[in-house]
């Protein structure tokens, strides 16, 4: 059912110019990223001061893509990313790439999620995306100040 809700999201996500906008989020062009419609999905149960989401990476058509597109985190939370890849085809890896939080991994079809901890410490807006295929849409994770 999960799975299912995910690919109906992704769908959403990939309709007209939003994929573009979000390929020029990615790769940091504010004005694109103003077109952009925004996916945000609630963390998974957890405990206080931590926040546990699972991103998959998802293909419609050409185009490969994280789902969800947007998480958002206060700063000073535990986050915890469970990284799935369901991209179908020959290529068995996909890549997450979060630079401001140094993660950086390769995520492999068929095999358990890689699973990726760091601590939220600097507000703001950061984007994520494949580092192996760079013109593939990420997403951003967004960081509230504390005591919002």
């Amino acid at each position: 059912m999960r799975r299912l809700v995910l690919r109906s999201l992704g769908i959403a996500l990939v309709i007209g110019t939003m994929a573009s906008a979000s390929i020029a989020r990615a790769q940091g062009s504010p004005a694109a990223a103003s077109t952009a419609a925004v996916v945000t999905v609630a963390p998974e149960l957890s405990t206080p001061g931590e926040k546990k989401f699972t991103l998959v990476s998802e293909q419609i058509g050409d185009t490969k893509f994280w789902v969800p597109s947007t998480i958002v985190v206060q700063q000073g939370d535990k986050v915890t990313l469970n990284l799935k890849n369901e991209v179908p085809g020959t290529a068995v890896t996909h890549g997450f790439a979060l630079p401001t939080f140094n993660v950086s991994e390769v995520v492999t079809r068929g095999e358990k999620p890689k699973v990726v901890h760091f601590t939220a410490d600097k507000p703001g807006i950061y984007p994520y995306f494949c580092q192996l295929h760079p013109a593939h849409v990420g997403g951003q994770l967004v960081v509230e100040p504390a005591g919002h």
